[in-house]
């Protein structure tokens, strides 16, 4: 594997990726108001049977995504040049932070390390540019990214409703640059 930045050629091939994913549990949120408190409280549920997730960005939506990123690095596979993964990150460097709006590796590469490493990529140069943090959000259903996440330092930071097209909760996650 090699990871690169993504060339303007690369675009077309990240937006027409199979962005799917299969997850058999989900984050299920309850809250409650009061005048004198807010409490939401996240569950994992495991649903009855596996189930196939759509991409939570439609291709034009993704498309505006990448373009307004600082940074898009892609993994290729060995041998040919074929795009197996990748990662955006967008820089606020007012806030000492930076962003990752986007990330995919294609199935059959999945928890290989590919994911891995791209986060790696995106953390050292958040480092190198003097960024203190990075955020990342995650649709509720998508739990294999959630614990790729919490097993790669991530920790939860917050969330948003409606936050996405299909109007699904974002939970998002913050790694804290050393």
């Amino acid at each position: 594997m090699h990871i690169r930045h993504a060339e303007l050629s690369d675009i077309d091939v990240i937006v027409n990726m199979d962005h799917t994913y299969l997850t058999d549990h989900v984050w299920q949120m309850s809250g409650r108001d009061s005048n004198t408190e807010a409490t939401s409280t996240f569950r994992l549920i495991r649903l009855p049977r596996l189930l196939q997730a759509p991409c939570t960005h439609e291709k034009a939506t993704l498309r505006r995504i990448l373009h307004r990123c600082d940074l898009v690095w892609v993994a290729e596979g060995e041998g040919a040049r074929e795009l197996i993964g990748y990662i955006g990150m967008m820089t606020h460097p007012w806030q000492n932070s930076g962003s990752l709006p986007c990330m995919n590796v294609i199935t059959e590469q999945r928890r290989k390390g590919v994911g891995t490493q791209l986060l790696r990529t995106a953390i050292a140069q958040a480092k190198n540019d003097g960024l203190q943090s990075l955020m990342m959000d995650v649709v509720t259903k998508n739990y294999p990214a959630t614990r790729m996440c919490q097993t790669r330092g991530f920790r939860f930071a917050g969330y948003a409703d409606n936050y996405y097209q299909g109007r699904d909760i974002a939970l998002f996650f913050t790694y804290k640059i050393r």
